[in-house]
């Protein structure tokens, strides 16, 4: 903003003194949860009309954590509201406000923007027929989820917005992994102590392993599958420090995503090794993720829990009969449900019956259908499965080309191989379970792959003006510069 020292100390005391009173008049009059959550959007709304990046820090920080508040029962479902979306809603209000200073337009021109316009567009026409079939409060608590999907989209066109060196990109990835290495720490040092969560069973092993904020533990491990790839890319990549901090790292988040005990993480964590081991990640050979994949089954060998969570899902019994275990079996059962539904629903399969509208089929019993794919086919048909594919396929896009123009960069070409090989291990996971419409997902997924583009055009730009010098000391050379292009470098450049 280019404000004097003195009048930030004055605007920021002005604040100060603003969110005091706030807090004073709140506390008389709802509970203490309610006004911790308020405040913190005050406080963030209040941070990001100051600076915009500094706003952006309190998201990085933000985003993984949540403290859920039930606002009402709507269609007898329980709809939160967390700290998340309280400190995200006051940091648009002063992105907004910014935007409007500026006279900026808040939405920058960016190759994802399309697809995300159809996918919402498409999802909110799949409401017409979950509002005729299911009523005004069904249509509203599904109407709610949407926007609470688009919400976390807006934390993309905030960072295309305030992000614009590489300087800052970098710093942005090392707060991200910053807020990812707290939550892992919280994790294990609950895990040791036992004094958190309620008790979760996995066949013989139990666990009392939720972190606070994060819905389950499928999601935390859900969770660390971005900032693996990235981790992991980054280890092995020429050129980059502080390898020793990267290698504890790597320990620590691999004993986190296995205490999550969730076996589609375990799948998803197989393939981002599988990805990063055949392009060689941020490395020019292959050898590091071989040796790292021995590490990390000596690893499993020492983690006997571990072990029986992954055994423990299909058995042989006597007479050669193969049998799953109980998760297992209901979420096979779940599957055959679902596909029922998709094929044998009143509405078209074209349409959909309405986003997050799966929950209140009368043939289904259950708060998830445990498939993403499979949850969106039915809610948005096959129209908006197709565009969720191609916003998908933008995005793979969009990382490669980073990865191609970084050639003698060894952070961003880490970087894009790793976040590819995260986004593909989370799409993989993603057949599990309904892990893509969950905040802690959402939130550090459209942050990266903002980075990611800013990265890519900031190299798109060198790219070009190296390409224009050239051009321009060629037609130097041979003395030749056509008149429509003097006229054009004279007026319009």
């Amino acid at each position: 903003m280019g404000l004097k020292p003195s009048r930030v100390v004055i605007i920021t005391l002005a604040f100060l003194f603003l969110i005091f009173n706030v807090v004073a008049l709140l506390t008389a009059l709802i509970p203490p949860k309610v006004v911790f959550v308020l405040v913190g959007g005050l406080i963030a709304f209040c941070i990001t009309m100051l600076r915009l990046e500094y706003g952006l820090i309190i998201l990085v920080f933000t985003l993984p954590w949540t403290l859920q508040l039930k606002v009402a029962d709507i269609a007898d479902t329980p709809f939160k509201i967390g700290s998340d979306d309280a400190v995200l809603f006051g940091a648009v209000l002063g992105w907004l406000a910014h935007m409007a200073t500026g006279k900026v337009g808040p939405f920058p021109p960016s190759p994802l923007n399309l697809p995300i316009v159809a996918f919402v567009t498409w999802a909110g026409l799949s409401f017409i027929p979950l509002g005729l079939t299911k009523g005004a409060s069904v249509l509203a608590i599904c109407g709610l989820h949407l926007f609470k999907w688009v919400e976390f989209v807006l934390v993309y066109f905030i960072v295309l917005r305030v992000v614009n060196t590489e300087e800052q990109a970098k710093r942005f990835v090392v707060f991200s992994l910053i807020s990812c290495a707290v939550i892992v720490a919280v994790q294990l040092a609950l895990t040791a102590t036992g004094r958190y969560g309620s008790e979760v069973h996995y066949g013989e092993t139990t666990t009392k392993l939720f972190v606070p904020g994060v819905e389950s533990n499928a999601i935390l491990g859900a969770y660390y599958l971005l900032p693996l790839g990235i981790i992991l890319s980054l280890l092995v990549s020429m050129g980059i420090r502080h390898k020793g901090l990267l290698i504890a790292f790597t320990i620590v988040l691999f004993i986190g995503l296995f205490f999550t005990y969730g076996r589609a993480n375990y799948l998803g964590m197989a393939t981002i090794l599988l990805v990063l081991t055949i392009s060689g990640g941020g490395a020019r050979v292959r050898l590091p993720f071989i040796f790292l994949i021995i590490a990390l089954c000596a690893l499993v060998y020492f983690l006997p829990t571990v072990v029986e969570r992954m055994s423990m899902t299909v058995h042989i019994e006597p007479g050669g009969i193969l049998k799953f275990e109980t998760s297992a079996a209901d979420r096979l059962d779940m599957w055959r449900k679902a596909t029922k539904v998709f094929v044998e629903r009143p509405t078209n399969p074209l349409i959909g019956i309405g986003f997050w509208g799966v929950r209140f089929h009368g043939d289904w019993h259950a708060t998830t259908v445990h498939n993403q794919y499979l949850a969106y086919l039915i809610e948005v048909g096959i129209v908006g499965f197709a565009i969720f594919c191609w916003l998908m396929k933008r995005v793979i896009h969009q990382i490669l080309l980073l990865y191609r123009l970084s050639s003698g960069d060894y952070f961003c070409r880490a970087l894009s191989i790793g976040f590819l090989a995260g986004v593909i291990g989370i799409l993989v996971a993603a057949f599990f379970g309904e892990i893509l419409e969950s905040p802690r997902i959402m939130g550090p997924f459209w942050f990266m792959i903002a980075i990611i583009i800013t990265l890519k055009n900031i190299k798109e730009e060198e790219l070009e003006g190296e390409e224009a010098v050239s051009v321009a000391y060629q037609e130097a050379r041979e003395g030749v510069v056509p008149p429509g292009r003097r006229f054009v470098d004279r007026y319009f450049r």
